[in-house]
């Protein structure tokens, strides 16, 4: 069996949150994870050749990179790393199996951001970790588009939505036995963009019995006005603390354009546990088979109104998440890696 190695970038957040996930339910199949945290100055101490022979020795290693440009570098331009991956696949030959999870691409935006004069670049450095893998994962139809057009002939590329990184409830519970609570969750930067919009709202959550937003996370809590709307910050939680607040939730909050919602792993949290998805993005064309005004509502669009039925918007949105739960993943993965998979148990 392979030496299996999970690459990332170091420092904490969603794609480390998504390593540890694979690696957790892997150790617990009884299948060992090396994780290498990796940067351009540890690559100027040893190469990534080296660091996987070490692992590997003179026998067959796959290597996991979860690859997110601005995790390898400031600005996202990390050819260092390019260099370092087509560096090892030519050491290590037909030993090094190469499969890359592209969690980001390349970056966009107005002539007056680094990212408008900095994504054609990022757009080379991702083409060619493409074409040097064996096979590709990706989190939404629009990056795997894109991907097909660069791997090389016959490469798998496998897309996903991602998803929870806390976890999946064993039970959810039915919105009317929770509180009619909007809560917001993940870095400080995702919950700052969608509590800045309250405000603009508060009228109309008001009318549907919302009078308090809980803000979760590390940091200090989003500063600003929220109109009549009360507002507690509870700082960070354990995901299983998580997880119940979720539970007791009737409403989440998320700022996320609607063709990029299938890679957001607070998305994939709100749906799995079952609550209605408010989200403070303006409308944009949906993807990764999910759709405004059935799996989530755009706050601000006169012509939608309120969920008639919010009840069934997120069990549709449960139900979404359910054709992907992390177990499937788990094994689409191992599939990928050409780890060896235990026999899946029947259902029922």
């Amino acid at each position: 069996m392979p030496v299996l190695v999970q690459l990332t970038a170091a420092g904490q957040g969603g794609v480390r949150d998504f390593l540890d996930c694979l690696r957790q339910a892997w150790a617990a199949e009884g299948t060992h994870t090396e994780v290498l945290v990796f940067s351009e100055a540890l690559a100027g101490e040893a190469s990534l050749a080296h660091r996987l022979a070490q692992l590997a020795g003179q026998g067959p290693c796959t290597l996991l990179l979860h690859y997110s440009g601005y995790g390898f570098h400031p600005r996202g331009i990390c050819q260092w790393l390019v260099r370092e991956v087509e560096g090892a696949k030519l050491a290590l030959g037909p030993r090094l199996r190469l499969v890359t999870m592209f969690h980001e691409l390349f970056a966009s935006g107005p002539p007056w951001r680094s990212a408008f004069w900095l994504g054609g670049v990022q757009a080379g450095i991702a083409a060619r970790l493409a074409l040097a893998s064996d096979a590709v994962s990706t989190n939404s139809q629009h990056h795997a588009r894109w991907l097909q057009q660069k791997v090389r002939p016959g490469t798998a590329v496998q897309v996903r939505p991602v998803f929870s990184t806390i976890g999946e409830p064993l039970v959810v519970t039915a919105l009317a036995s929770r509180r009619p609570q909007l809560l917001v969750f993940g870095a400080a930067s995702t919950r700052s963009r969608a509590l800045s919009k309250l405000p603009h709202h508060a009228e109309t959550l008001r009318a549907q019995g919302i009078t308090e937003v809980l803000e979760a996370g590390s940091g200090a809590a989003v500063p600003g006005h929220y109109a009549a709307l009360r507002h507690r910050h509870v700082g960070q939680l354990e995901a299983h603390m998580l997880r119940q607040l979720l539970a007791s939730s009737m409403y989440a909050l998320i700022d996320y354009p609607s063709v990029h919602l299938g890679k957001s792993s607070v998305f994939a949290a709100y749906a799995a546990h079952g609550c209605v998805v408010l989200n403070t993005a303006g409308p944009g064309p949906d993807a990764d088979g999910l759709r405004v005004g059935v799996h989530h509502h755009v706050l601000g669009q006169p012509d939608r109104g309120w969920p008639a039925e919010p009840q069934a918007m997120a069990d549709a949105a449960r139900q979404w998440y359910a054709q992907h739960p992390i177990a499937m993943q788990v094994r689409d993965f191992a599939r990928l890696c050409s780890l060896p998979l235990r026999p899946e148990e029947p259902n029922g």
